[in-house]
């Protein structure tokens, strides 16, 4: 990321918690922490807990970043580059907070009033899917799906879409949201479906050939102790020679199984965030 991505990143950061600009440049900006996010970055855990316990008023941080030192070499403030400690607290807050969202979505402006007495929101549930290819090599593919709550239609690029919507997080005014049909269990039962269906058609070559790499990596192993066995000087002590076996043969074991879990093909799916949306923008169609 180039500073003007991560002043992008982090901007957007703060405007999804509704946070004051207090101070803005080309250069630098100052913002004041809602309660949620100073818990997350304000690094004083001691503070809240007394706040909390006593019932005080809190008093949230002001928190001044600068994004361009050459440019603003007089600001107090925190130099943030890609790396440093405080944008890796602020990709892991973003992380927390955004892996379940609730949005509405805007009726276009110039819209009358009177039309907007009463517009429907349809109800989807949208789930960023994260497939991975896992063996002595990997691959990994991004799903973004979401589901109709009322009618059970799935669309693919899901986030793609809505990112070209108008959203909010407060129910718009003159709207509603429709009753879904859809449970939230049953429309992920239907996403994890789609995603099956789809890897069931998936080639299947990298897998087969993982295997063979795996088979070829043991008979190495294999001969590798049958050698260390037969080279291993005989010791008059039998009880000597005999915990001198069994060493190789848990080095062996061990081995073999590093081989299956650096080799052996498989495929993981995981969710990387998810939502509800309330559209009038018809998706599916």
């Amino acid at each position: 990321m180039n500073q003007q991505e991560i002043r992008t990143y982090v901007e957007g950061y703060f405007k999804a918690f509704q946070s004051p600009f207090i101070e803005e440049s080309s250069a630098h900006f100052t913002v004041q922490l809602p309660i949620e996010v100073d818990k997350d970055l304000g690094n004083r855990p001691f503070y809240w807990t007394y706040v909390e316990k006593i019932g005080m008023e809190p008093t949230p941080l002001h928190l001044t970043f600068v994004f361009n030192r050459e440019e603003a070499p007089d600001i107090r403030g925190e130099d943030l580059v890609f790396g440093s400690r405080r944008l890796h607290q602020i990709f892991q807050s973003a992380q927390k907070h955004g892996r379940f969202v609730r949005l509405y979505e805007l009726s276009p402006q110039g819209t009358s009033l009177g039309s907007l007495s009463s517009v429907p929101l349809v109800p989807w549930l949208g789930i960023n899917y994260k497939v991975e290819f896992i063996c002595d090599q990997k691959r990994d593919l991004i799903f973004s799906l979401g589901v109709n709550l009322i009618s059970g239609a799935i669309v693919q690029s899901f986030y793609q879409s809505v990112t070209q919507l108008e959203l909010t997080p407060k129910l718009p005014d003159y709207s509603f949201t429709m009753q879904p049909i859809f449970g939230l269990e049953s429309a992920a039962d239907r996403l994890e479906n789609f995603i099956q269906s789809c890897l069931d058609q998936e080639d299947t070559t990298w897998a087969s050939q993982a295997n063979e790499r795996l088979e070829e990596e043991k008979l190495l192993v294999e001969s590798f102790y049958n050698e260390e066995r037969r080279s291993t000087p005989s010791s008059e002590d039998p009880e000597a020679a005999e915990e001198q076996k069994q060493k190789l043969a848990e080095e062996k074991t061990m081995r073999l199984k590093e081989l299956e879990w650096q080799f052996q093909p498989r495929i993981e799916v995981s969710t990387i965030n998810a939502g509800l949306f309330y559209l009038r923008t018809p998706l599916d169609r």
